[in-house]
């Protein structure tokens, strides 16, 4: 194959979605494939998660792009919400099934946002361009740990609940997690929706400050946290006794206000020149009125 016809194929976006499809179907197979070996649900999870990321992981390689897991933090959970209500779909109730549709509302709009904003096969998030400037045992180990395992760790965590409420009792008292669901799920569309609005109408390198970005400089990453939230809300208001599975909030409160906003900060204060006024006075999570 000539390098033209490879270079044409790189930059059609239609060939890369299919390309990633096809992937991640291979990913899902072979890692449900391998969990037939665990005889607890938590376990057969586990494997199967880490068995498609590290698969994933092996085709970003050959690929040379590390953006291959983009979609996998919004696809997976759902594809193990589906996995194991259809699992245990006997036991199911309509407050089960409620939880179920603002879950899935939330994956398939998150990855609808990335299919939009996804380019071509070409395309790789700024973030891995910056650790491939590493030494290449450091880029290696980045790219495995950090870029793809831990963050498939931290969800995996955070779907502990929903596995717990899909094989045990939903009462009407989950429709508070299911709402907090929804709340964050909007959150995250109108803020994803300003934002394409102001880059599509905008050359220079300015600041978003319109809707949500006016009162939070990142709404989306709150509404990412409301998500968890009411994931586990959604548990522990029917089954208080589960109160102590906690940690999926603590470790995705951690990831977005110890990494990803660091990491973003620093990227906006190096391209955009009004960003350090636009720091200085708005808030950085909760939507809060302007700081003088």
């Amino acid at each position: 194959m000539s390098e033209t016809i490879k270079g044409k194929i790189k930059d059609n976006k239609a060939v890369g979605l299919a390309l990633f499809a096809g992937i991640y179907v291979l990913a899902y197979a072979l890692g449900f494939l391998v969990s037939r070996f665990a005889d607890n649900l938590i376990i057969e999870m586990l494997v199967f998660d880490v068995s498609a990321t590290v698969f994933i992981w092996a085709v970003s390689l050959v690929l040379h792009n590390s953006s291959l897991y983009d979609p996998y933090w919004s696809l997976t959970p759902a594809v193990m919400v589906l996995y194991v209500g259809v699992r245990n779909i006997g036991n199911l109730n309509l407050f089960h099934y409620i939880f179920i549709a603002a879950f899935l509302l939330w994956s398939v709009r998150l990855t609808a946002n990335w299919v939009v904003t996804f380019e071509n096969l070409k395309w790789e998030d700024w973030r891995y361009r910056k650790y491939r400037e590493l030494p290449t045992p450091l880029w290696h180990l980045a790219n495995f740990f950090g870029i793809m395992m831990i963050p498939t760790v931290f969800v995996f965590i955070g779907m502990i609940p929903p596995f717990f409420l899909l094989t045990g009792v939903a009462t009407p008292l989950s429709l508070v997690g299911s709402a907090v669901i929804l709340t964050g799920t909007a959150l995250e569309f109108f803020a994803d929706r300003q934002m394409h609005r102001f880059l599509r109408e905008t050359t220079e390198k300015k600041t978003c400050r319109v809707g949500l970005w006016k009162y939070s400089r990142h709404p989306n990453y709150l509404g990412e946290i409301l998500i968890w939230v009411g994931v586990y809300l959604a548990l522990v208001c029917s089954q208080q006794s589960y109160w102590y599975l906690c940690g999926g909030i603590a470790v995705m409160i951690f990831l977005f206000t110890v990494i990803s906003i660091p990491l973003a900060e620093k990227h906006h204060l190096a391209r955009r020149p009004d960003y350090k006024e636009y720091r200085e006075t708005t808030s950085g999570l909760l939507l809060l009125p302007n700081r003088k």
